[in-house]
């Protein structure tokens, strides 16, 4: 700030997995406030640098997000399930929430998902509410539409979750290891490079377990059309 403090802003950032099953980091946006105008402008930006298609998107901020896609299937992030506190990356409970997102997205019904986190749980010690949110019977709730979908679908969402926990833990990383950013432009650019430096490695050592021959595209973050046509699903987070 101007007057040498610091405050806390916050950044948006989305992944989304292409039909074929590859992904891209989708780009970075700035936000005073979450609401229609910040959807509206992200919807604004991948229509002004070529998205074809949107057929799903899993993000926070539901009704919003209904008003805007409204011929989009819009899904609960799998974070929802979590608690809020900030932990670090390789603590116990920062590992068994990992597992608890995974028995989700893994599972094939909201009982199914229920009895795996209740399972998980019962063979640890950690307090609940240091791993799961206060309401999270209820947001597991929220993800019987996820359920509903076709397999292929449901792989689609499953990989890009995936590929977004990976991503935000190198993120979340990156941004303990800087100093506070002089203002929220700077922080969005920080954000940006480090989703496309970690995309690329992620990407590489994805091909090189497949066996599969790689592929690099530039990072989207430019106004200009190409690079991600006729996306599947796109899942967004935040970061202080």
């Amino acid at each position: 700030m101007g007057n040498g403090s610091t405050a806390e802003q916050w950044v948006h950032w989305a992944v989304g997995v292409l039909g074929d099953g590859n992904w891209e980091a989708l780009g970075a946006w700035s936000v005073a406030s979450v609401g229609p105008a910040l959807w509206r402008g992200i919807s604004d930006d991948f229509g002004n640098r070529g998205v074809a298609r949107i057929e799903l998107v899993c993000v926070p901020g539901l009704e919003a997000t209904h008003n805007l896609f409204r011929t989009v299937k819009v899904l609960p992030p799998f974070r929802w399930i979590l608690g809020a506190l900030c932990v670090a990356d390789l603590s116990d409970i920062a590992l068994l929430r990992s597992s608890a997102r995974r028995a989700v997205r893994q599972a094939s019904s909201v009982r199914a998902a229920r009895v795996a986190l209740e399972g998980l749980l019962a063979e640890c010690e950690v307090e609940r509410a240091l791993v799961l949110s206060r309401d999270w019977p209820e947001a597991l709730a929220s993800f019987e539409p996820f359920y509903a979908m076709r397999l292929r679908h449901r792989e689609l969402v499953r990989t890009g979750d995936e590929h977004l926990e990976r991503m935000g833990q190198s993120l979340r990383r990156a941004i303990d290891c800087h100093r506070a950013f002089s203002d929220l432009a700077t922080a969005t650019s920080f954000v940006a490079d480090t989703l496309a430096r970690h995309e690329r490695r992620l990407r590489d050592r994805a091909f090189s377990d497949f066996g599969r021959p790689l592929r690099c595209t530039d990072f989207p973050m430019a106004r200009q059309s190409g690079g991600i046509h006729g996306c599947r699903c796109s899942l967004a987070e935040r970061s202080p």
